[in-house]
């Protein structure tokens, strides 16, 4: 019986110590700051990415800022501002515009915007992602 009792204490202690570590990898996992999504390693510049429907259409050095209207079969609009620091959804012609309020991505605050690097207009099927070349500003 004793034997017993020792291996359940030494189960319960295992466990804890487990279920610790586990706990401290996914806290350094959140902690990490990660870079923003696209591949930056093979880019030779910051840039912005337009995409519609999934695919990529185009990609804009943030050396060549410009406005970008992007205008689809079924008289669906999107006009992208990219400026020297990053872009912003200039207007759309989707019903919420959430993609217009949600505000200019940069490469200052990528980081922690509540999309991250990205603007996504969901009805038009329309996404802007700024990716950046490296951390170091």
């Amino acid at each position: 019986m004793l034997h017993i009792i020792s291996l359940i204490c030494k189960w319960k202690t295992s466990l804890i110590v487990g279920g610790v570590l586990v706990l401290l990898g996914i806290l350094a996992w959140l902690l990490l700051p990660v870079p923003p999504p696209g591949g930056s390693q093979d880019l030779q510049e910051d840039m912005v990415i337009i995409s519609v429907g999934g695919q990529e259409k185009l990609r804009v050095p943030l050396s060549k800022p410009q406005t970008v209207t992007l205008t689809q079969e079924d008289g669906i609009q999107n006009v992208v501002v990219i400026t020297e620091d990053g872009a912003y959804m200039e207007s759309s012609t989707c019903h919420n515009q959430i993609c217009v309020h949600s505000g200019k991505v940069t490469r200052d605050n990528w980081d922690y915007r509540p999309d991250g690097a990205f603007i996504i207009c969901l009805p038009n099927q329309v996404s802007v992602e700024l990716v950046v070349k490296s951390l170091e500003q």
